[in-house]
């Protein structure tokens, strides 16, 4: 009797290790709703990468000045998130990687793109309007 009430308390407990959360990998944040245009908002903005090629958004606006960005990687590839024309690439090699850095931007239009071969080609870039 003891022996079976140890082996369906081990059996039950066993079950319950997915819902807590036992093992794999973390899930990374999640993304904001896909859009043709997303504001800053205090000066951060995320980018969500996804398969095929593309950002779920072409067209950030943001005040001059320092701008957060943070790329989640919801894709299956690496891709990245590059300034034309700055230093600055944010590079996230697989799925659920999270990277956030900070990029000061003057009034105009930027291009942004992943550097990823073939990838801007299909699709992968927009443009940060800073007013």
């Amino acid at each position: 009797m003891y022996r079976r009430s140890l082996l369906v308390s081990v059996a039950l407990l066993l079950a319950a290790l997915p819902a807590c959360g036992g093992g794999g990998k973390s899930s990374s944040p999640p993304c904001p709703p896909k859009a043709d245009s997303r504001a800053a908002v205090t000066g951060a903005v995320t980018v969500c990468a996804l398969d095929p090629a593309s950002f779920d958004v072409k067209t950030i606006t943001t005040p001059a000045g320092a701008l957060s960005v943070t790329l989640i990687n919801k894709g299956s590839q690496p891709h990245t998130f590059k300034v034309d024309g700055t230093d600055f690439e944010l590079k996230t090699p697989s799925h659920n990687d999270v990277k956030t850095g900070s990029v000061t931007l003057t009034s105009g239009s930027h291009k942004f793109f992943c550097t990823i071969p073939g990838h801007e080609a299909a699709g992968m870039k927009g443009t940060i309007v800073v007013s």
